[in-house]
């Protein structure tokens, strides 16, 4: 088969049209994070959660100075928002890097990493403007809470991440078959 050089313009070309995927996907979990945190900030009242499905989900606005899960609780407040968007910009670089690195570009994981990308970026958006995060989706069963307060940048990045690793997994087999087969 004749494949055209690494650097020709038609993979120049591919390489573009899946970056945009990404920027598009990014902007749009993003904008519907901040949009859905401002709507929420507005009609919600801290310490008084709405029931939306009876025993199973409320939004109840709360917000977290902390990390994922309550990490960094403990470090001093100004050294806790810091190490948080260092964190995070670290992160961020170093999915897409490894991303890119193992997988390629293709557009299930431009969509993947650019839902994770939009969720990070709006959730650092909030650490770096309001000094924590704005959660308001709390998921229980019956009176016990099950599962930490979030809001849908979260919900981006852990479907960024499940689409990531579901795609790792279905093209594990194939890159290793590729790899051990001589080259002529």
């Amino acid at each position: 088969m004749n494949e055209p050089p690494k650097d020709s313009s038609a993979t120049k070309f591919k390489r573009s049209h899946y970056l945009v995927v990404v920027l598009a996907v990014a902007f749009t979990a993003a904008a519907l994070d901040q949009v859905s945190k401002w709507i929420a900030g507005a009609v919600l009242t801290p310490g008084q959660p709405q029931e939306v499905i009876s025993g199973l989900l409320d939004l109840n606005l709360r917000t977290n100075p902390h990390g994922a899960f309550g990490l960094f609780a403990s470090f001093p407040d100004d050294l806790r928002l810091p190490i948080l968007l260092a964190l995070g910009v670290l992160g961020i670089l170093a999915i897409v890097t490894f991303s890119i690195r193992t997988l390629g570009w293709s557009t299930k994981n431009s969509v993947a990493l650019g839902l994770i990308l939009g969720g990070a970026v709006s959730n650092l958006a909030d650490r770096a403007i309001r000094g924590e995060v704005l959660d308001f989706i709390d998921i229980h069963i019956g009176s016990q809470s099950t599962w930490p307060t979030f809001n849908l940048a979260d919900v981006a990045i852990i479907a960024g991440s499940l689409a990531l690793v579901g795609i790792m997994i279905a093209t594990w087999p194939k890159k290793k078959h590729e790899e051990e087969m001589p080259e002529n």
